[in-house]
């Protein structure tokens, strides 16, 4: 009888051991899963992409985004402030006629980006504005950050700004064309000839890729 209990006992021992390294196996591989996945996720951004400046920001309808969410596709992208009068409306003009002069079938796979330079004056509201008053279509994206981000951003894409008097701003007026992993394929001047680079290597795209030719 006693053998009988001992070989019981036995057994659930074995069966509650059997239960635990399994146990154990299944939180092993669900968190080598993870790992892998959270790696594979953080290697579609190159470490020579604008995209790992990172951040937060918001849009002009006021949602969060980050700047890795606008990986996927060509991103043309300029940095100006609504309350500019002089070479942003020239910046926005050229990259309107820079989307207008883009091939019908391309023109649904590139992005136009413009992010403002005076974040603490630049309200979601007003950049919707803006947008509106400037007739942008639905592939335009507005984006406001911190001051921080914004001069992350400024810098990775070589472009340079400095605050003047009257709230007025100095900057550069380049305009940069990133492939569909955020890397930077072209820039050139935001002027209506001087933007015609980024014209051209739009043109070379086909419909069905991206503009990479970085690795």
């Amino acid at each position: 009888m006693q053998n009988l209990l001992w070989e019981a006992w036995a057994l659930d021992v074995r069966k509650m051991v059997t239960t635990k390294v399994n146990l154990m196996r299944m939180l092993i591989i669900a968190w080598l899963l993870s790992f892998s996945s959270l790696i594979m996720a953080n290697s579609t951004v190159p470490s020579d992409s604008v995209y790992q400046v990172g951040g937060t920001w918001q849009t002009e309808n006021g949602q969060p985004i980050k700047l890795e969410s606008l990986a996927g596709k060509p991103q043309v992208i300029a940095l100006i402030f609504t309350g500019c009068s002089n070479s942003c409306p020239i910046i926005v003009e050229s990259m309107k006629r820079l989307e207008n002069q883009t091939p019908s079938n391309l023109r649904n796979h590139v992005g136009f980006v413009l992010v403002s330079l005076t974040p603490d004056a630049d309200s979601p509201k007003s950049l919707k504005a803006f947008a509106e008053k400037k007739g942008l279509s639905p592939n335009w994206i507005l984006l406001k950050g911190n001051n921080e981000l914004v001069r992350a951003l400024s810098n990775t894409l070589n472009s340079r700004y400095k605050f003047v008097k009257d709230g007025d701003v100095a900057h550069s007026n380049t305009v940069t064309l990133l492939n569909s992993r955020g890397q930077i394929q072209v820039q050139a001047s935001g002027t209506t000839t001087g933007i015609q680079p980024i014209l051209e290597a739009i043109e070379s795209i086909h419909p069905s890729s991206a503009i990479d030719s970085k690795p």
